[in-house]
């Protein structure tokens, strides 16, 4: 058996021509030399046909083929061996055939410019803030992307949907669409997009309470943001993500020392909101190592880069972490004016997890107000949201409803609440937090007490 190639097409697999004097049937030889496995076509036809069937890669390769090898022919990397190609229509249960006809060139061309205008359409809604038909809109594009040239279109749209559901509270299903583009070719080809999807799904899993996890991820996108050497404010981002969830895992000594490495890249920053989270980390990282006044210096610096006009859903995060801190420091009236402006902006997001926050913020100043029946009140409006919030919120929500319980006098309802409280840090990994709960549940401190507290310390 020999196999024939067409000139031009090295690099694609042929089908095998016998010769025709042992063919029984030679009427088709001419289709046998002219069917080629053509990249990438091959593989986008067969990663779409393998997902609309529900297999996996694994399910795919078999025991002759491996699940990377398969990646690679998907991805159009590599051109499979015709046999290769017989195996894996024959497992999908299609012709050959219909894996290799080409598309027509002027027909692919007019379906990517209409994926296109329909991501230009999803932005649009992104910009107006009609996020629900942004996501309508990108889940279209994904949807109507598979079978395409369109492998960058279809990055960029779930790129941007994972955006989308983490603006839409569904932090479960950004997490999977995050997860799902640390695998994609595209990804693993470029240090800079690897980089930026490693960022954000270390901090998709911090907000799921997966805080060891959170840490492993931003620690390769570290890595990954110093393997460019390009962009400093890749860097930053994704040292950011990695001193958040050092923080939030009670690794406060470990914060501390990223802050100090941070500083000298902060400052080398232009004035946006890369440098706003970055002051807003290291504030957090200067508060937890004890140092209250230059925290609160470095995250007024932080909110005055980022103020309700330039960026309303990080100003009112920003207003609700400067109110906390602020109250432990004991500038009740300040933390009232935060708070205050973070109730005008929360009322504009919308955001049932952000107005669960500001009720629980409210229980720590009306209690430093030693209004115990407006703490109450603010605990009940808290606690009916409890379950919209992430799991970290969650626990320092907790613990403000075991406080206001306490301050009325009602003993048993704050203990139960304290251990509720100790539990939910326990899941996430967050023992550090876990710890004080258990140590203010044995050591009852009066309400509005000032001074560091541990539950007072919300990352970006």
């Amino acid at each position: 058996m020999t196999e024939m190639k067409r000139p031009g097409t090295e690099g694609t697999g042929t089908l095998p021509c016998h010769s025709s004097l042992h063919s029984p049937r030679p009427h088709n030889l001419w289709r046998a030399i002219t069917l080629t496995v053509e990249q990438p076509e091959f593989g986008r036809q067969v990663r779409e046909i393998r997902r609309a069937q529900g297999l996996s890669q694994t399910d795919l390769a078999g025991d002759n083929m491996s699940p990377s090898y398969i990646s690679l022919v998907e991805s159009g990397r590599r051109a499979p061996s015709v046999k290769l190609a017989r195996v894996i229509a024959e497992r999908l249960g299609v012709p050959l055939q219909q894996l290799v006809a080409p598309q027509p060139r002027e027909e692919r061309r007019t379906h990517r410019l209409g994926l296109v205008g329909r991501l230009v359409a999803a932005r649009s809604s992104q910009l107006s803030g009609d996020w629900e038909a942004a996501h309508d809109q990108l889940r279209e594009v994904i949807e109507r992307a598979g079978d395409s040239e369109a492998d960058e279109v279809l990055w960029e749209a779930r790129w941007d949907l994972a955006t989308t559901l983490g603006h839409l509270g569904r932090q479960r299903e950004r997490e999977e669409t995050l997860r799902g583009l640390l695998d994609d070719p595209l990804t693993e080809a470029s240090p800079l997009l690897l980089t930026r999807v490693s960022v954000e799904f270390a901090q998709a899993l911090r907000l799921a309470g997966q805080l060891s996890e959170s840490v492993r991820v931003a620690e390769e996108a570290v890595r990954s943001a110093e393997s460019l050497g390009a962009d400093p404010a890749e860097t930053v981002r994704a040292r950011v993500a990695l001193l958040s969830a050092c923080a939030e895992s009670g690794d406060w000594q470990r914060a501390a020392g990223l802050a100090e490495e941070l500083r000298d890249a902060v400052s080398a920053l232009p004035d946006g909101r890369v440098k706003a989270v970055a002051l807003w980390a290291c504030a957090g990282a200067r508060y937890a190592a004890g140092d209250t006044p230059q925290a609160l210096k470095l995250l007024d610096r932080a909110a005055e880069l980022a103020t309700p006009a330039t960026d309303l859903q990080l100003s009112a995060r920003l207003s609700v972490a400067g109110a906390l801190m602020r109250l432990s420091a004991g500038e009740t009236e300040a933390a009232e004016s935060l708070l205050e402006q973070a109730r005008r902006t929360t009322s504009l997001l919308g955001s049932d997890g952000r107005r669960t926050q500001l009720a629980a913020a409210s229980v720590a100043l009306s209690l430093h107000r030693g209004d115990t029946g407006a703490a109450l009140d603010q605990a009940r409006e808290a606690e009916a949201g409890l379950d919209g919030t992430a799991p970290l919120d969650e626990a320092r929500c907790t613990v403000a409803l075991a406080r206001a319980h306490r301050a009325a006098g009602a003993a048993g309802e704050a203990d139960a609440r304290y251990r509720d409280a100790a539990a939910r840090y326990e899941r996430t990994g967050a023992y550090r937090f876990a710890v004080e709960v258990w140590r203010e549940l044995s050591e009852p401190v009066p309400p509005g007490r000032t001074g560091f507290d541990p539950h007072a310390l919300v990352m970006p």
